[in-house]
């Protein structure tokens, strides 16, 4: 315990504190209301599946559902309000993680984000299409289509939304240590008289900043894609999102996430911030696959991620399933302290929320409670990937609000999901069990005292 104390403490919290996963994780809390307003235009548009022939079998409530969003127009606002959130994660990341960036640096948050949507958006590759219809005859070896019918210019919306993530992530980044340190140097200021309106003397103090930033990062991507002759989306997706997924998707990873989470909390520490700023940039474009998936009408194993939002089985009352305990404690303890304490607790913990439990019962640094608290979520982060793997529980495709109360979590993260809905069920009732001995361990410990 005194090696972990004095090691392994502060050294995660190092890691918590580190400038660029903490710029990250800030960032991705800025977009997090935008990707849940996505989401439940998602759900919207498609919680009728749960009446399909593969759900409740209700088949006429699926149709009429249907109907009814498609002749309102409702289906239409759904898709839109998905198509600016959703759609566009990659230039929402790029605008906020730029401004986070640059205030860990103390720069110009509004013009590191404007200088690193520019260089993302001048090396996003341009698509071409087909201006008119063509029809040939059939196996025909080739096709000759006139330059002048082709349209180009526009960018890929797979360039805009979660496939653009990492590249937006390692580009801003980069384009924030550069110009918010050119930004610095009084010799490249442009600076105006007094008179000038700030606005317009602050854009020429950034203005050779920007144009040396822009210039330099974009001249480099498109030297990579001469040379190598893969643009940054595809050298990222090869030779960082493929294998970063094949390594996070996976039981270990899920029981090494909550365990980590867990354990970072009984000492005092923050675990989820602090696991979350390096696992979010990882699994939140798993997550937005799955939305994607979900959205073209694929359900069970054809969803691609297994691991992605499965955080709504596992923090049952937030983290270290403390819901359990609350259950327990109002049944079977004695001790008028955790009672207080608890009561208290009881509303926060239906929506997650569990900061007064973990430092008012307390679990840090308690031996009695710290066990209970590490297992729980482990357990269950295991359980609920095997489940989930083997298709006997829906998985996750959207992402709700993280202060949704248990049962009702996993139902609309699933879309819906019914038996992911009972499993959340199953799962406070074998929180309490897992619970109850130790409140009773806790109960005799204080008999003793008293």
């Amino acid at each position: 315990m005194k090696f972990l104390e004095e090691k392994f403490v502060p050294l995660a919290a190092r890691v918590g504190s580190q400038r660029h996963l903490v710029a990250i994780r800030d960032a991705f809390v800025v977009i997090m209301p935008v990707t849940i307003v996505g989401a439940v235009a998602v759900l919207i548009n498609n919680i009728q599946g749960i009446f399909s022939k593969n759900g409740l079998n209700v088949v006429a409530i699926q149709e009429g559902y249907t109907n009814f969003i498609t002749s309102t127009g409702i289906k239409d606002v759904m898709t839109a309000v998905n198509k600016g959130s959703i759609n566009m994660m990659a230039i929402l990341l790029v605008v906020t993680l730029g401004y986070q960036m640059a205030k860990g640096l103390n720069g110009d948050g509004i013009a590191t984000s404007v200088v690193g949507l520019t260089c993302y958006l001048g090396l996003a590759p341009a698509v071409q299409t087909l201006a008119n219809n063509y029809t040939w005859a059939d196996k025909a070896p080739n096709v000759e289509v006139l330059t002048a019918d082709v349209a180009s210019g526009g960018i890929a919306a797979n360039k805009l939304d979660s496939n653009g993530m990492f590249v937006g992530m390692i580009l801003t980044i980069i384009v924030a240590e550069i110009f918010v340190r050119l930004s610095r140097n009084d010799k490249l200021k442009i600076t105006l008289p007094d008179g000038v309106p700030p606005a317009v003397a602050g854009s020429f103090t950034v203005l050779i900043p920007a144009i040396i930033t822009v210039i330099l990062v974009v001249a480099v991507g498109i030297y990579i894609e001469k040379f190598s002759g893969m643009n940054l989306w595809v050298i990222i997706q090869k030779f960082v999102s493929a294998p970063l997924n094949s390594v996070a998707d996976s039981l270990g990873t899920a029981i090494l996430i909550e365990f980590l989470i867990a354990f970072l909390w009984v000492f005092g520490l923050h675990g989820a911030n602090i696991v979350n700023s390096v696992t979010t940039p990882i699994i939140t474009p798993m997550l937005l696959e799955n939305t994607a998936a979900f959205e073209a009408g694929k359900t069970g194993k054809e969803i691609p991620n297994v691991i992605a939002g499965m955080n709504c089985f596992t923090r049952v009352g937030g983290s270290g399933s403390t819901f359990g305990l609350i259950i327990a404690v109002l049944i079977f303890s004695k001790v008028q302290a955790e009672r207080t304490v608890i009561g208290i607790s009881v509303a926060p913990g239906l929506f997650e929320i569990n900061e007064p439990i973990t430092f008012g019962v307390p679990i840090v640094m308690n031996p009695v409670y710290m066990l209970p608290f590490i297992i729980g979520p482990t357990v269950l982060g295991a359980a609920s990937y095997i489940l989930m793997d083997l298709g006997i529980i829906e998985r996750v495709v959207l992402s709700a609000p993280w202060v949704t109360p248990p049962i009702l979590f996993p139902f609309l993260a699933t879309g819906g999901g019914i038996k992911a809905a009972v499993w959340a069920a199953i799962e406070i009732v074998l929180l309490v069990l897992l619970w109850t001995p130790f409140v009773m361990i806790s109960n005799k410990q204080n008999a003793r005292e008293a």
